[in-house]
């Protein structure tokens, strides 16, 4: 090896030291992320033990931790992150109780990932070990510790690297004395100020010695440039984290499965999914094999969930959070480089905590006007309103199978719960099937959370609540309808069922109707039914006023709204009359001509509701390409 120099024809005044030469874009693979630490603090990465397999110079190659911590005693300002993996990580344990230095180990499965770690942090501190050609490969500033028998590479003396123009070597003058080493770390790590750790690069890339001057001059010229910022955004590729779970069976997944579908085909944008993805009911493959593709580069960004759960984690890009009643939701111990709330919610009891909450945000999307306006009459003012979209490719106009032959289908959707309305729904069926007993009730009311459904039995028009089939788990409708008064033959459930197939569901129906008492958002399912031609009959309170026209069956009688525990803030809820909601039904059945018009405008309206135009108005929104 010590022959190579001489057959390259290489001298201490030409070495080969153009660096960077290995570079990480790890701000668009997110390899990996930084907790949250104070926001002043230069972020330093430390090693303090070699290989332990070289057991003849591991003694004196390594140090004692300790040394570190006595650091974060006397040098404000400063945080530590681990880069030791191994055996040497193990000690970390017995300092736990220093906020200020973050176990990476774990994390720091392949180099790679070592590589983004260390272009994310400000200086790299280190024993000789591979981190500290790496950290000087990639331009990176690095504090170099040496023994007293430094290895041949580092030369007898001085403090510059040949090899590394941003690394300066501090070494030992006595026989394992690191104490002194650390005490000119000390004195080192106090000039750094507020300005920058690049008037301390400065200072390794302005050597004295003329003979390597003259064979850095060129590297220095790059190396001068302002190093990028550990928490800043790649010019080329925009990621946004998306920290709430893909998953096509919820309100809240779909969401996520068309944002992530839509984002991947921006260009200059890559979304980051900040949790698993259930792709259980994803039958679509080209989906299916994009969000796998996804989730197989972002796997260490699934860790958050569990992290988060006991710390506050910062991590390096804009993050969309999930919002719902006062304003509160899984990830507030999340924390990226831009923190941008999405919000539904339906209590509109707002607690000062919830508004401070709010106000912490850089931006709030509001899923609907009514939404944006109960957060501004609460003092908020970072709020934006961007809608929910319908996929024109599922859901459209198209002929029925005609299964129901000459039945006349009423669909009513949506997770079965007291603020959406279905005990309206089947008070005013049971009319309406005494009249048409040919009708067929086709409703989709599975849900996942039946606390939900509380409420129900209390208004009126419902007796008791379903129960659960202790078999499939489903709620036992058509029983409990029966004991309401609508015959088993006049009623069928397709629940659950996963959203890309609700098109061929809804497409079979003669009307659609939505009494709901509240909508945080614009009610997915009503929008899909307006989409594929369905005359549609809707409430007209909270978020459901942005789908008003001409194009829908409205019913304009909104009485005030009883508000229960799970809902104490019942402000601008609507409860809808019985017998508007057969007075509508009766229009659509007797009138099919004025039905199919209204159809037909119905699906004119939601042309500009896709969720292409509508994850584009999001991007505009929080400035995203």
């Amino acid at each position: 090896m010590l022959d190579l120099p001489g057959v390259f024809k290489h001298n201490p005044e030409n070495l080969p030291n153009n660096i960077p030469y290995i570079k990480t874009n790890w701000e668009n693979k997110n390899e990996l992320f930084l907790p949250e630490m104070t926001s002043s603090d230069y972020k330093i990465g430390i090693v303090w033990g070699s290989n332990k397999n070289n057991t003849h110079l591991y003694p004196q190659k390594s140090c004692n931790l300790k040394f570190f911590v006595d650091l974060l005693k006397t040098v404000e300002g400063i945080s530590f992150y681990s880069l030791q993996v191994g055996e040497d990580s193990q000690v970390l344990k017995y300092w736990r109780n220093y906020e200020k230095i973050y176990n990476l180990s774990t994390q720091l499965t392949y180099f790679t990932v070592t590589a983004a770690a260390i272009a994310q942090l400000d200086l790299i501190i280190t024993v000789d070990t591979a981190v500290a050609h790496l950290a000087g490969a990639m331009a990176k500033p690095v504090w170099l510790l040496l023994p007293y028998q430094a290895d041949w590479r580092w030369g007898l003396s001085g403090e510059h690297s040949n090899w590394y123009p941003t690394m300066r070597l501090f070494r030992q003058t006595q026989v394992n004395d690191w104490q002194s080493v650390f005490k000119t770390i000390e004195q080192e790590l106090q000039k750094i100020n507020k300005t920058g750790v690049e008037k301390v690069v400065a200072k390794i890339q302005t050597s004295q010695n003329p003979v390597k001057n003259k064979g850095f001059a060129k590297t220095r010229q790059q190396a001068n440039k302002k190093p990028q910022s550990p928490t800043s955004v790649s010019k080329s590729i925009q990621p946004l984290g998306i920290a709430w779970s893909v998953d096509p069976t919820t309100g809240w997944g779909n969401y996520g499965l068309n944002l992530v579908l839509q984002l991947q085909r921006k260009p200059g944008v890559a979304p980051v999914m900040l949790s698993p993805a259930n792709t259980n009911y994803i039958l679509n493959p080209i989906h299916k094999q994009i969000l796998s593709n996804l989730a197989q580069k972002q796997q260490k960004w699934q860790q958050l969930r569990q992290i988060i759960q006991n710390q506050a984690v910062k991590i390096n890009l804009p993050v969309l959070h999930p919002l719902g009643n006062d304003i509160n939701g899984g990830t507030l111990n999340l924390r990226g480089e831009k923190n941008i709330g999405v919000i539904f919610f339906e209590n509109t009891n707002l607690s000062n905590e919830a508004i401070a909450r709010g106000k912490a945000f850089d931006l709030i999307i509001a899923g609907s006007s009514w939404n944006a306006q109960v957060l501004k009459d609460r003092g908020l003012t970072n709020i934006a309103t961007v809608l929910q979209g319908i996929a024109p490719n599922q859901f459209h106009p198209a002929p029925k199978s005609d299964i129901f032959r000459d039945r006349f289908v009423v669909f009513s959707g949506g997770k079965l719960e007291y603020r959406k309305g279905q005990d309206i729904v089947i008070a005013a069926f049971k009319r309406f099937v005494t009249r048409h007993p040919e009708a067929l009730l086709l409703t989709a009311w599975h849900n996942f959370f039946p606390q939900f459904m509380q409420g129900l039995e209390t208004t009126g028009n419902v007796i008791g609540l379903p129960e659960i089939d202790s078999q499939t788990k489903k709620l036992a409708l058509t029983p409990w309808l029966v004991k309401n008064g609508i015959p088993a033959t006049n009623h069928l459930d397709v629940s659950p069922i996963p959203n890309y197939l609700m098109g061929q569901v809804i497409r079979e129906a003669d009307v659609a109707v939505f009494p709901n008492r509240a909508e945080g958002g614009t009610n997915l399912v009503a929008m899909e039914s307006l989409a594929c031609g369905v005359p549609t009959i809707l409430s007209t309170n909270t978020g459901h006023q942005d789908l008003l026209g001409e194009h829908c069956y409205q019913l304009p009688t909104q009485k005030p709204v009883q508000p229960t525990n799970i809902f104490p803030g019942v402000e601008g809820w609507g409860e809808s009359n019985v017998d508007e909601v057969v007075e509508a039904l009766e229009q659509v059945y007797q009138n099919r001509s004025q039905a199919q018009f209204k159809g037909e405008k119905a699906v004119e309206f939601m042309q500009d509701w896709t969720w292409e135009k509508q994850v584009e108005r999001l991007s505009q929104a929080i400035n995203c390409r």
